[in-house]
């Protein structure tokens, strides 16, 4: 990493720390990752390539899409892995925290088109992000939006359920990963949207649990049950005889809670937060909602045909991004 002069920390998840760089030969800002280390067992380094590689291969795949932050380079040096990204500016979470307000429904329409857009491409490669939430989502000076750090993502193609669990963080889990679903799909990544599209337009978390079963009690009591136990999957789940499952609700509170916005705004946010995940928009269903498609065409500001020819085949160059 000889080539990176380390500027400033920009943030640390759980799956490891990023700074501000600058890229000695070019001049250029980026962003550095360095992955955390599997810790105990993995006394050669195994897991901590793997992670490497799966993580670089999901950015890979998505390369070229605009609301999707870019991989520049992935590294594997001794005991430390590291990848180098584009530099892109805030998270949705500090624009937030400093806007200190609401976004109108306008804006709000438009950020949330560039989301289900990277959304879209993510999940038509078979990428699952599973951790979508304010602070991986990156504002750029244009005031764009790109999703980032792919720290828990994975192809879900590559290998059949059952997938880990838990996953996404607690606010945005979707109701399935609360009852401890391993047979999820990229719908776990739309309520996560969904839960960002709420905290876009009220200006603050929609739920803010403080355990799995209080984040459960908290989407129950916002959108309804929807029939969750009438959900074929329903009898796998390992918590299905959660108390909390049986109790009456009252149907969604959205409306109340959302008072101003449009039906085809609540059309939507309604979908994305869906309890049952087989009614429960996908990405692409969500952006040919009318809110989307009947907004006028100042506010569409997404050209999705620019590099739509990159996003048929998963890309196979990642190993040329990696150095050893």
């Amino acid at each position: 990493m000889e080539h990176y002069e380390r500027l400033d920390k920009i943030g640390e998840g759980a799956s490891g720390v990023v700074y501000k760089a600058r890229d000695r030969r070019t001049g250029a800002t980026v962003a550095v990752k360095r992955l955390r280390g599997a810790g105990f067992g993995d006394h050669d380094g195994s897991r901590l390539s793997e992670d490497l590689l799966r993580e670089a291969a999901c950015l890979e795949a998505c390369r070229g899409h605009p609301s999707v932050v870019e991989l520049r380079a992935a590294h594997r040096d001794g005991e430390a892995a590291f990848l180098v990204m584009e530099y892109v500016g805030p998270s949705v979470a500090q624009v937030m925290r400093e806007r200190g307000r609401p976004f109108p429904e306008a804006d709000a329409r438009r950020l949330m088109r560039q989301l289900l857009d990277g959304a879209r491409a993510m999940h038509d490669l078979g990428v699952l992000h599973r951790d979508l939430k304010p602070d991986n989502v990156l504002v750029d000076a244009h005031g764009d939006l790109k999703i980032c750090d792919f720290g828990m993502s994975r192809f879900a193609a590559a290998t059949a359920p059952p997938y880990t669990s838990p996953v996404v963080t607690l606010w945005y889990r979707a109701p399935e990963l609360l009852l401890g679903s391993t047979e999820y799909d990229d719908r776990v990544d739309t309520w996560a949207l969904g839960c960002i599209m709420a905290e876009l337009l009220a200006g603050a978390p929609l739920l803010p649990g403080r355990s799995e079963m209080d984040q459960l009690n908290r989407a129950f009591d916002t959108v309804g049950t929807d029939d969750m136990t009438d959900w074929p999957g329903f009898c796998r789940l390992p918590r299905a005889g959660s108390p909390l499952c049986q109790r009456s609700r009252p149907p969604s509170r959205l409306r109340e809670m959302f008072p101003s916005l449009s039906a085809a705004g609540l059309d939507v946010l309604s979908g994305l937060l869906a309890c049952r995940p087989d009614r429960r928009l996908t990405a692409a269903d969500a952006l040919r909602r009318p809110w989307f498609t009947d907004a006028e065409s100042a506010d569409v500001d997404q050209p999705r045909s620019a590099c739509g020819g990159r996003f048929t085949a998963r890309v196979g160059g990642v190993a040329d991004a990696i150095v050893v």
